[in-house]
């Protein structure tokens, strides 16, 4: 600081000073000297005028150079005043810049933590993202698995009710007191068709016996190859309709009887399935109800499951 005042007060800066200075060391003197010897320089004035006199001088031209470098220092104070003023300027500039360049290095810091948070919460939620797909895709594959699971408990679980269903209805069937009625009057009306059919191929067969009587004539059985040989196309037919008529009726014997056979044959196979299914059903049945509401528990509970997480 001195030395910029000195580079534009120029010369006048150490004669200030000394001036100064010894306008200081003169009232000091001045004080020291006369102040104690006041009294005494009441006294001797007369011994003292020359002295305080020649002080006198000393004064004054102490105070004229006093005012003299006052007024020299009147220009350098001026340029004293506008350097402090202008330091201060440059002091609060400096400030300012300096506050100005703090704030612009921490602005690219401020920025890049701005983004480098930026780029952390998107990483973040990235990284959620795929969790969530990864997440949504485990459980759609478990969804398909119960689904598929579902499905073959369905299936299964329909397969065993036709299977009791078909267990039922024969059970049903044995156990209802109509059916054997109806097999009973079923072979009954067969069994009477078949004697009538019986009757008839009889009925037809007496025709044809008194037909060959009556070819015989009179002269009865010892005619009867003279009938034949006289009237062997009407005796051939007649005696090949009577073969047609046995072999029918024969037939129809036969069927008759098989049918009568497999009926009863039929019976006893569906009283020995009757008995069995209900052994099986005592034996399995509380087992395969169980299984079932167990089923049916399980798709329930399954479904709020399903229910629970699609929530």
């Amino acid at each position: 600081m001195e030395h910029k005042i000195y580079a534009s007060t120029g010369k006048y800066l150490p004669i200030v000073r000394c001036s100064v200075d010894l306008c200081g060391v003169i009232a000091a003197e001045v004080q020291t000297v006369v102040l104690p010897f006041q009294p005494l320089f009441l006294s001797a004035v007369g011994t003292l005028v020359p002295q305080i006199e020649v002080l006198i001088n000393r004064v004054n031209e102490v105070q004229q150079a006093k005012r003299k470098v006052s007024e020299e220092l009147g220009e350098p104070r001026t340029v004293w005043d506008a350097l402090q003023k202008e330091l201060d300027a440059l002091h609060e500039e400096k400030v300012r810049l300096k506050e100005i360049f703090r704030k612009t290095q921490e602005t690219p810091r401020i920025h890049q933590l701005h983004c480098q948070e930026k780029e952390n919460e998107a990483q973040r939620k990235h990284t959620l993202l795929q969790e969530c797909q990864e997440r949504i895709s485990s459980l759609n594959s478990q969804i398909e698995e119960e689904k598929n699971k579902q499905r073959q408990l369905r299936l299964d679980f329909e397969q065993q009710l036709e299977i009791l269903m078909g267990q039922h209805k024969d059970l049903w069937e044995f156990h209802n007191p109509e059916q054997p009625a109806r097999e009973t009057c079923a072979l009954d009306s067969n069994k009477e068709q078949l004697l009538k059919e019986e009757k008839l191929v009889e009925v037809k067969l007496e025709d044809v016996k008194q037909g060959l009587l009556s070819l015989c004539g009179p002269e009865g059985p010892s005619t009867l190859r003279e009938g034949f040989s006289l009237r062997s196309p009407e005796v051939a037919a007649v005696v090949e309709l009577f073969k047609e008529e046995n072999k029918k009726a024969e037939e129809l014997l036969g069927a008759a009887a098989q049918q009568h056979q497999q009926l009863r044959q039929r019976c006893q196979h569906l009283q020995q399935k009757r008995w069995r299914l209900k052994e099986d059903l005592e034996k399995h049945g509380p087992q395969i109800l169980a299984q079932s509401q167990s089923t049916q528990e399980g798709a329930t509970s399954q479904k709020e499951v399903e229910v629970s997480r699609s929530l």
